[in-house]
């Protein structure tokens, strides 16, 4: 919301400062010059990288957009819920709660230690996973660089464009000056949508990006002690050098505490309410 707010307020005083320098932002606002350089960017592009790809970078900046801010320590904390399901209450109480995990790695390394892999087979097989998933990843952020590269260079064409029409107009000197702004227009728009758009974006998914590796480390971390069937305080310290803080939920408060949205853990508090009843 912050982050939407900064937006909104910068193009505002964008808008603003433009108005206060050119006079009227109709004067700067050219449609067919903006259709040239995006039109020939996206062109170029679609050429250079496959369309499966193109659809890749769209999920993934929707993901970008939509999801809230990473939260590690909730993810630790789902971690050491399900060391305590195995801890306690064995192979078939964590495959179904494993099963109601929703993210997807780790209800793939769940589904490896029900399946009695090895800690180093489990690392083997995770490992590539996210090969995979970071290699897509790395080729979104390529095609956004890209994109940022080609707008000027198609800015700088429409005004070649522009200059070549003013010239074959020389007969007319009242329209060289009308003819020379919007020949410039183009290069103007290369640029913005260059530095104001594809960049922030590149730079947004490649931020996202470095924030899941850490979260996959700590899964990957993760399943493989609970593979081991560690104790679940010693896993929980363990992976806490990826937060640099303690402040992890005790247990005698998770009922006040869990998150909404996370079904295991409650399920994982229930069960540890009804062992302490049974005590």
């Amino acid at each position: 919301m912050i982050q939407v707010i900064i937006v909104a307020a910068g193009a505002i005083i964008c808008l603003f400062l433009t108005g206060n320098t050119v006079g009227e932002i109709s004067e700067v606002a050219n449609l067919k010059s903006c259709l040239l350089v995006l039109g020939g960017t996206m062109m170029c592009a679609f050429l250079a990288f496959p369309v499966k790809t193109f659809r890749g970078l769209v999920k993934s900046l929707v993901g970008v957009f939509q999801d809230e801010e990473t939260n590690h320590k909730d993810l630790l904390f789902q971690i050491e819920s399900l060391a305590h399901v195995r801890w306690f209450y064995g192979i078939k109480e964590l495959e179904e709660d494993g099963k109601k995990t929703g993210n997807p790695f780790l209800r793939r390394g769940i589904e490896l230690v029900v399946d009695d892999y090895d800690r180093y087979e489990i690392r083997n097989i995770m490992e590539k996973d996210y090969e995979l998933y970071f290699s897509n990843k790395a080729s979104h952020i390529h095609i956004l660089h890209t994109l940022a590269k080609l707008a000027p260079a198609f800015g700088f064409i429409g005004t070649i464009i522009g200059l070549i029409s003013v010239l074959n107009n020389m007969g007319t000197p009242a329209e060289i000056g009308k003819g020379m702004s919007l020949a410039l227009l183009t290069t103007l728009y290369g640029s913005l949508i260059s530095n104001f758009l594809f960049l922030p974006l590149a730079k947004k998914l490649s931020e996202h990006t470095k924030a899941e590796i850490t979260q996959l480390n700590i899964i990957m971390e993760g399943v493989m002690d609970i593979s081991d069937k560690r104790n679940p305080k010693a896993i929980s310290h363990r992976l806490q050098g990826y937060l640099g803080v303690h402040d992890l939920t005790r247990a005698d408060g998770l009922v006040r505490s869990v998150p909404r949205g996370l079904p295991i853990l409650r399920t994982f508090v229930n069960k540890f309410a009804m062992r302490k009843q049974n005590v």
